[in-house]
């Protein structure tokens, strides 16, 4: 009995493993084809993600539809710089046009100091009183202060920092023999409502910021002898200010003209101290822009130069003051002597 029951159990042992060696490959099939399905999918998916962002993706954003919607003539009509421009606010635009055209001509016209200062009188044998003529905001233009510089190769042209033609005019008036100075932009009394430009020195700057940009500003003019202000009605009143920038001058041997554009300005202080070469200016000669009025500030500085020796008067880069001066000058020949700017400056003592 135990012999066959033996014998049953390894007959009956033999359907059982073919069927799980036939159940292998089945399983495997199977398996693949799911993977291939699955791959399938996963590509149908993709592909039709991509034909939604083609087809719906420019609804979402405005700009792009514009573009696909409009006609050919109309996309390339449409300036490039568009784009850059809708970055920038229109007013920041408007601001650099309006530097580009028509430099700054803000403080020269209001909050000037007209006080006349006392020089000692000349002995009147055999001398001939001298003026100096320093014409400012030079950088924004590059005709007038030529023409200017023909007019009188002694006319002094101060100018600005960081202008867009600033070193090629101090290039071919260098050239020519003018004498130039750096018109150091200084803070307003009405900043930040009236901006004195790239490089200005400002009341609220470290010591060790404000003398940094004295620096850039020197290093950005070529050819520059001295240095005058540039609006700073309020900064010229802090003496711990004018101190700073003085030590910079002096170091560069650069003298300083006060445009005083301050009856309070602190310059004359800090220039006795440090002991630079230093003036101030006399008379503006074309705060109104009108050639009869330039002529009558031009007699003005003259009658000054007579009554204390010299005097200064400044002047912008304006087409009137160009036909003011080529008309009044011929006159002023054996009656004064037009001098650099530096002529006039001295030690305060």
């Amino acid at each position: 009995m135990a012999v066959k029951k033996k014998t049953k159990e390894k007959t009956g042992s033999k359907p059982r493993t073919r069927r799980l060696k036939n159940k292998k490959p089945f399983i495997l099939n199977e398996f693949k084809k799911n993977l291939v399905g699955i791959g399938i999918l996963i590509f149908v998916c993709l592909t039709f993600a991509m034909g939604a962002d083609l087809f719906f993706a420019p609804k979402l954003n405005g700009e792009k539809d514009v573009r696909i919607q409009q006609p050919s003539k109309q996309v390339v009509s449409r300036p490039i710089q568009m784009e850059t421009h809708e970055e920038k606010p229109p007013d920041k635009i408007t601001v650099v046009k309006e530097k580009s055209v028509d430099p700054i001509k803000y403080e020269v016209l209001k909050d000037i100091d007209h006080t006349i200062i006392k020089r000692p009188t000349p002995p009147e044998k055999d001398y001939i009183p001298k003026i100096a003529i320093i014409i400012d905001d030079i950088g924004y233009d590059k005709t007038i202060p030529l023409a200017l510089c023909d007019l009188n190769s002694n006319i002094t042209f101060s100018i600005l920092p960081f202008a867009p033609f600033g070193k090629d005019i101090s290039k071919k008036l260098h050239s020519k023999g003018s004498q130039l100075m750096l018109h150091m932009p200084m803070e307003p009394v009405d900043y930040p409502q009236i901006n004195p430009g790239p490089g200005a020195i400002l009341s609220i700057m470290s010591p060790d910021v404000l003398i940094d940009q004295v620096k850039k500003n020197i290093q950005n003019v070529p050819y520059i002898v001295g240095v005058n202000n540039h609006m700073g009605s309020k900064l010229t009143t802090h003496s711990d200010q004018m101190n700073q920038i003085f030590t910079i001058l002096k170091k560069n041997n650069l003298f300083f003209v006060d445009s005083r554009t301050s009856a309070q300005s602190q310059c004359l202080s800090s220039a006795r101290l440090l002991k630079i070469r230093f003036a101030h200016r006399d008379v503006f000669l074309d705060n109104v822009q009108n050639k009869e009025y330039i002529a009558g500030q031009l007699k003005k500085l003259v009658n000054l130069a007579k009554k204390h020796g010299s005097a200064i008067g400044i002047g912008h880069p304006y087409e009137a003051t160009l036909e003011a001066l080529s008309k009044q000058l011929p006159k002023l020949k054996n009656k004064v002597e037009i001098v650099r700017a530096n002529v006039l400056t001295a030690i305060p003592g």
